[in-house]
């Protein structure tokens, strides 16, 4: 087998990335794409149902991160500071990365750092009030007019953040892309990755069954995300 430009060997296609991680993955995008359009142009009972489904979308994540496929479990991802500070230093050699089937110790807390921003702007948003009350979150009413306006300051600013991460998400596979040649976006598109390996390694194995898991359960969560959400609108 002939060895890459970069000194690997083409490895197997392996599966990655399941089907409700990509549907989530693209429809939190164009979901917070939307969220973003209905907050500059005032249309805020789009926002709120966007919002809904931004929530729903992040409670299916989390059940999803517990008891989904292997590569969506939180425990598979989230590594040490040893592990983290490993890959920086493989980050700032020349050449390729050590092959990662999902995501690597840093993008593993990337992710949680955006889910925790994601969340905290949807719980900010269920109390908020505007400044002259017309317009509030369904949970507004439970809490004093001091907390709902400091929720508002509190959504507003944490969308700046959100904003910065999401230009160091872009950065970040735009660098493994252009530096690295690891591209990112294709398994998220395919669920599939071509893992590659030093001379001498052992090759990524076969198969489609590394670790999804059936898609009822997918449909499960999904189910109950969506019931929590629609009883928090009915009973908040």
């Amino acid at each position: 087998m002939a060895s890459t430009e970069k000194g690997r060997i083409p490895g197997n296609r392996v599966p990655v990335w399941d089907l409700p991680i990509r549907l989530f993955h693209w429809l939190l995008v164009a979901d917070l794409a939307g969220l973003w359009w209905t907050a500059t142009h005032d249309d805020l009972a789009l926002h709120f149902k966007l919002g809904y489904a931004a929530l729903a979308l992040l409670l299916f994540r989390l059940f999803w991160g517990v008891a989904g496929s292997d590569q969506a479990r939180f425990a598979r991802f989230l590594k040490g500071p040893a592990v983290v500070l490993r890959h920086l230093r493989h980050m700032a050699m020349p050449g390729p990365l050590p092959p990662e089937r999902g995501h690597n110790a840093l993008g593993g807390w990337a992710v949680v750092a955006l889910l925790a921003v994601l969340l905290a702007q949807v719980a900010t948003g269920l109390f908020a009030v505007d400044d002259d009350g017309m317009e509030e979150g369904p949970l507004a009413h439970r809490v004093s007019g001091f907390l709902s306006k400091l929720a508002r300051r509190l959504h507003h600013a944490n969308f700046s953040l959100i904003q910065v991460l999401v230009a160091v998400h872009i950065g970040a596979v735009l660098l493994y892309l252009l530096v690295k040649r690891e591209n990112l976006v294709r398994p998220m598109v395919t669920g599939w990755k071509r893992l590659t390996s030093l001379p001498g390694e052992a090759p990524a194995p076969r198969g489609r069954a590394h670790g999804w898991v059936p898609l009822r359960r997918a449909a499960l969560a999904a189910a109950l995300a969506m019931a929590l959400v629609a009883g928090l609108v009915a009973f908040a």
